[in-house]
């Protein structure tokens, strides 16, 4: 199953919660983040949806003031271990990653695994994404095929 082009160790680990420590042209930052891999189906997407982390909780909650409570995620280091201080997922700032970049990262090794998210973290990410206003519907439909926006 999944793309044929994609290294044995990613198809084997990359799934929804899996999280990759890498630098991303879209951020404003030459500093390494981490990424949650946020669509439940990521082997057979035509792109792989990434949230993105900062232990920058304050910083991330002013600039997103405003934005519904369910779109910033808290992770405590006692619930994520590498997580070493509070982190936030903003979840209104999805970033789209081609599977050919993933494979050239990995392949260049720009890209460092670490173990999983908890579930119950990726459905609050993935729950997140569905409340942004900011998100587009595009993105929406990955996570949830069945998604319709609220009336």
């Amino acid at each position: 199953m999944g793309d044929p082009a994609l290294p044995f160790e990613l198809r084997l680990t990359l799934r929804a919660g899996t999280v990759y420590y890498f630098v991303h042209r879209g951020l404003f930052s030459a500093e390494p983040h981490y990424f949650v891999v946020a669509n439940p189906t990521p082997l057979t997407d035509s792109v792989l949806l990434l949230a993105v982390a900062s232990s920058q909780v304050e910083k991330i909650r002013a600039r997103r003031r405003g934005m519904p409570n369910a779109t910033l995620v808290t992770v405590e280091p006692a619930a994520y271990a590498p997580f070493t201080k509070p982190t936030l997922i903003d979840c209104n700032m999805v970033f789209e990653l081609p599977r050919s970049e993933l494979v050239a990262k990995f392949g260049a090794r720009e890209l460092k695994f670490h173990p999983d998210l908890p579930s119950d973290i990726v459905r609050l990410v993935q729950a997140g994404i569905l409340a942004s206003p900011r998100v587009d519907m595009a993105h929406k439909k990955i996570i949830d095929p069945n998604y319709t926006p609220p009336p």
